[in-house]
């Protein structure tokens, strides 16, 4: 079952009720057609926003408040297919999550490996926008190792 692409686009635009909005995260994370629909509508709606409008930021569902910070990391996608590994920026960090500045767009529910300073960071994309030449994407943690050598 595939979820109709105007849904996806309310559920992008945060305009969905909670209960719906719910039951639409719990799909984006089994179905990869509907994942790949729902970053195709976000990215549209970020080409139609005008430029004087506020990013959009989606409903707050955060535990631990974030922190700006601008360290230079790289990330490599391991699933659903492995990349190459590329330079990108950590932009906010919270004990849970990160906001990324990289270069191409990544599949939310993609599983990525993030090398910043002396750690190595696994974690699941939650979503990728675009942010003028490149995109912000939201990840959540799932592991943190130390690096080694």
């Amino acid at each position: 079952m595939h979820i109709e692409a105007e849904r996806l686009e309310l559920y992008a635009l945060g305009e969905l009720p909670e209960d719906a909005s719910g039951a639409i995260e719990s799909h984006l994370k089994s179905c990869v057609d509907c994942g790949v629909q729902f970053e195709e509508s976000r990215a549209a709606i970020g080409q139609w926003a005008p430029d004087d409008q506020p990013e959009f930021k989606g409903p707050e569902k955060r535990k631990n408040p974030r922190v700006t910070t601008d360290d230079a990391a790289l990330l490599t996608v391991l699933q659903p297919e492995r990349s190459a590994r590329v330079k990108i920026r950590v932009i906010e960090a919270s004990k849970d999550g990160m906001k990324l500045l990289i270069p191409h767009q990544v599949i939310t529910g993609s599983i990525v490996q993030i090398h910043v300073r002396d750690l190595f960071i696994m974690a699941e994309v939650r979503y990728c926008i675009p942010k003028a030449q490149e995109f912000h994407a939201g990840v959540k943690i799932q592991d943190v190792f130390p690096a080694t050598g």
